[in-house]
């Protein structure tokens, strides 16, 4: 074999297993910075000194959303109980959510307006202390959903009429019977021998 082949071939495995080493390395870095080791001079600190669980920050982007039912409303403690649907469970689940001052209405004016059975489309956040508060409320009343069904019913029909092809009559331009002979409304004369 060539001795420059032989080289190339050397060179070309030291890159492949310096790529490797620079991988391994990088990956344990990575598991390191996540779960530190604990050398065991260090064991009886973590021991003594137990830690306070971590609770999420909650931000504006940790807005969740409910849609569902209203089974129960408490004016005084000013909460919504919401039959809802889990759609990771595909199970109904009920809901407790608060309404503070802060709480905006879509439909309505107030919260003694809610009752029991509206359907209600919730925007709201899981505080700290796990308790539900509404950021947005909007009542989905039966009369505005019937009347977009109703729009898009028409719109459908509307469309279905301007997209059918306009039918013409049939032409039979030289009048061709069944038999394949032609009529007209005027008797030929017979041809003359």
């Amino acid at each position: 074999m060539d001795l420059k082949k032989v080289i190339s071939i050397l060179i070309f495995v030291a890159l492949i297993g310096v790529t490797t080493l620079i991988a391994f390395a990088a990956e344990e870095a990575k598991v390191s910075a996540e779960n530190p080791v604990v050398s065991p001079a260090d064991s009886t600190a973590a021991i003594s000194a137990p830690q306070a669980p971590q609770v999420p920050v909650q931000n504006e982007n940790d807005t969740q959303w409910a849609w569902g039912e209203v089974v129960s409303s408490d004016a005084a403690a000013k909460t919504i109980t919401l039959k809802y649907l889990d759609y990771e469970t595909d199970q109904e689940k009920n809901i407790i959510i608060s309404v503070d001052e802060k709480t905006t209405f879509e439909n309505i004016k107030i919260f003694d307006e809610i009752k029991v059975k509206d359907t209600l489309s919730i925007d709201y956040m899981v505080g700290a202390d796990g308790k539900n508060t509404a950021k947005n409320i909007g009542l989905e009343s039966p009369d505005s959903s019937s009347a977009v069904s109703q729009t898009v019913e028409d719109t459908t029909k509307q469309a279905d009429t301007q997209a059918a092809p306009k039918q013409q009559p049939a032409v039979n331009p030289g009048a061709v019977t069944e038999t394949g002979a032609a009529s007209s409304s005027t008797s030929e004369p017979a041809a003359q021998k």
